[in-house]
Order: structure tokens, then C-alpha cells, then sequence
């Protein structure tokens, strides 16, 4: 059955809110005012999601996607919009997050940094199933790609010479670039790289050619990034996101960075740093971090292998960076610093939802000075957001 149905606003997946018989109803690809023709392609209880099949008033702000397989693809959401209205959709998703779930003043929030470069994406993963490319979203549905517009073109040159070598005994290819080096990694049974002219090449855990990481360099620094490293994929946003992070740190005489990972937000804050200490629970995390601090010649940082919720060490730090995943700080954590002497703490966050509700228990004892939104992911929903907090007066 089809509707006609008029979409009255968009909620934090970038999705058109409409309504059919008074049930809340989202539907993809469409822009507040818009007039459109819909079939449902799932109903629940409590909501329905739609496709749309014809546009019968386009919003005057509606833009042509650049990418032939907008449609389809679903790896990216915001494509049919402006940059100038993705940034003010994220930011204003941000203050009415923070608002609604934290009960945060939504002046705190600053203008978010944007940067509306293309092929920002130095790290893709292809599927491969006859032929390479992405999984359509929340399915198993191959849809070929032969140019992406988010990842580096090194990326895309690197995919164009995998497809023309017998790929039958694979079913996924994760590349990943840095500005001097690149490292392919195939998945599956066997594979011939006798025509590949790449520096690094694996399969699975087995080194092929090269070396099983590359280096990434970032404005003074070097870091080791190994197949399971998370790294930020923004080759671009990133140095906007450390930089924030840094301005917010200003100086510190002994810092705590929680969940650190590979030790890459830690060594750019070494110069402002006198002593860090960094927390990961991840092992493989922790061995790339102390291979970091070493090419980079350090001396002021040190490396814990531990689940941040069980650190414990109360070990004056007058700066505590933490940087979680979505799922956000546990209790434990949370119970740390407000337990803790630190005179500050900076969130880095990549959901908004645990962000908040974070900073609800945090501001018990912290001020929130202000939060910073930085766009990591163009034409997705997705935000970063870096908040300073002071702790308040005793």
C-alpha cells in the first residue's frame, strides 16, 4: 500500500519523521517539508520505517548526491543535503541530545568544526562476493563499488588492482593507507599477490610482504597503526579533533588518558605534558602504544594494560582525558572521577546519548565549561564531540 505522507523533521539518524495514523514513521533520503510518496518496509508496535517511490514536492534545499549508489549503498546518510545544513543537523542534534539527556545548557555547546574535504577515509573494508564492495546496511546484500568518495584515493587506485586478481578464495579486504606507505589485508583461505605491486600485504594474521602494520605520520609524530589498531579514519578531522583536545589540556603536570588505545591522543600531548600515564585493556593496543612511545623518543609517558573501569591508583593527576567507547564510561569510571583530586577533565566522545548521560553524573562535581563538536564523518550522522569540564570549588 502506498502513502502520501509529508515529512515534518529529521531525527538523529538524519531519517524524515512522518505520520501514518498517528504512528511515528521514518523514511530515509528525505528533507523537512518535503512532500513524498512512501510503502512501508517495516512496521513494529511502536513505529514503521518507509522507502520513498516518488517525490512529489522536493524541499528547495534538497542537493543531487554525488555517489551513483546513494541509493543503495547505505554507507553514507546525509549525501542528499548541503555541508552547510550536515553541520548545523549535527550540531543541533548534539545540543538537543545534550539538553534532553543531560539537562545541559545547550550554550555550552560551541559551533561545530567541520572540514568538507572528500576522500577523508584512510582506512575501508570491502567485501568480496564474486565481486568487491560494501554490505547495503543492516543486510548481507552486496552492492559492487568501483570509486568511493570517502576514502583516499590511494584506497581507491589500491581497489581497482585487487579486482583484477583472482579473489575466489576471499570474502573481505580491509586497506589501509597512510601519506608514505599502504598494507592490504586479505581474508579468506589463499590468495596470489604475484601481480600487486603494494609495500605491505596479508593474509589474515600471516604477513605476505612487508611488515604487518604501516606508519602514520601526524604533524611532529610517528605511529605504528597494526591491523587491529583503532586509529580515527579522518585523516583530515583528526589533527581539528587533537588540536581541541590539546587546547582543552592547555598543561598538565601529571596526566591520566583512559582508554587510551594505541597511545596516539597521549604522545600528542606529550610536549604540554610533564607525566602520562595511559590505560588501555585492549593487550594488542597497549604493545602498538609502547612501540609508539619508542618511535617517538619519549620518556614522559608510560603504558598500563588494564580495563579502565578497575584502575584505581589515585596518583594526583591534575588532568584526566578520557576518550570511550559508545557504549560511554561505566560506573566504576565515573565513580573514579568524582573520587579523584583532578582539577580537569576532558570527554572525548563519539555518541552524544552516553555523552550526556555522563556528563548528568559528572557535573556533581565538574563544571562543564564547554562542549566542542567536530565532524569526523562527512555525509554521515555521526559526531564527535570533545567537553571540558573544571571541577567545582570545594
Amino acid at each position: 500500500m502506498n502513502y502520501k505522507v509529508k515529512i515534518d523533521k529529521l531525527d538523529n539518524y538524519g531519517r524524515g519523521i512522518c505520520y501514518i495514523e498517528n504512528k511515528i514513521t521514518f523514511v530515509e533520503n528525505t528533507l523537512p517539508e518535503e512532500i513524498i510518496e512512501i510503502i512501508l518496509t517495516k512496521e513494529t508496535s511502536k513505529y514503521n520505517e518507509g522507502k520513498v517511490i516518488n517525490y512529489l514536492n522536493k524541499s528547495n534545499l534538497r542537493e543531487t548526491p554525488i555517489c551513483p549508489k546513494y541509493d543503495v549503498c547505505g554507507g553514507c546518510h546525509l549525501m542528499h543535503m548541503s555541508y552547510f545544513d550536515e553541520l548545523n543537523f549535527k550540531e543541533k542534534k548534539v545540543k538537543d541530545i545534550l539538553y534532553k539527556y543531560g539537562h545541559i545548557d545547550i550554550n555550552k555547546v560551541n559551533k561545530i568544526i567541520g572540514n568538507d574535504k572528500l576522500n577523508y577515509r584512510n582506512k575501508a573494508i570491502f567485501k568480496v562476493k564474486k565481486e568487491v564492495g560494501y554490505y547495503k546496511e543492516k543486510t548481507n546484500i552486496l552492492v559492487p563499488i568501483d570509486n568511493c568518495f570517502l576514502v583516499d584515493d590511494k584506497i581507491n587506485n589500491i581497489l581497482t588492482e585487487i579486482k583484477k586478481i583472482d579473489l575466489s578464495y576471499i570474502n573481505e579486504v580491509e586497506i589501509r593507507v597512510s601519506e608514505i606507505e599502504e598494507m592490504v589485508i586479505f581474508r579468506g583461505d589463499k590468495i596470489d599477490i604475484s601481480k600487486l605491486p603494494f609495500k605491505n600485504i596479508l593474509l589474515n594474521d600471516q604477513v605476505l610482504r612487508g611488515n604487518n602494520y604501516i606508519i602514520y605520520p601526524l604533524k611532529n609524530y610517528q605511529f605504528y597503526i597494526s591491523p587491529n589498531s583503532f586509529f580515527q579514519v579522518n585523516k583530515y578531522s583528526l589533527i581539528n579533533l587533537y588540536d581541541k583536545i590539546k587546547e582543552y589540556v592547555n598543561h598538565s603536570n601529571n596526566l591520566l588518558d583512559l582508554y587510551c588505545g594505541t597511545g596516539s591522543i597521549g604522545i600528542y600531548l606529550s610536549d604540554i605534558a610533564e607525566k602520562i600515564t595511559g590505560v588501555e585493556i585492549n593487550e594488542s593496543a597497549i604493545i602498538d602504544a609502547n612501540k609508539n612511545k619508542e618511535l617517538n623518543h619519549l620518556d614522559n609517558i608510560n603504558f598500563i594494560c588494564l580495563d579502565a573501569s578497575k584502575y584505581k591508583l589515585q596518583d594526583n593527576f591534575d588532568t584526566i582525558v578520557v576518550d570511550p567507547p559508545r557504549s560511554g564510561l561505566t560506573k566504576e569510571v565515573i565513580s573514579y572521577l568524582l573520587n579523584s583530586n583532578s582539577e580537569k577533565i576532558v570527554y572525548v566522545s563519539c555518541n552524544p546519548i552516553t555523552l550526556a548521560r555522563d556528563l548528568d553524573s559528572l557535573k556533581e562535581k565538574y563544571d562543564i565549561i564547554e562542549i566542542t563538536p567536530v565532524d569526523m564523518f562527512k555525509y554521515t550522522y555521526h559526531v564527535e564531540s570533545v567537553t571540558l569540564l573544571c571541577r567545582k570549588p570545594l
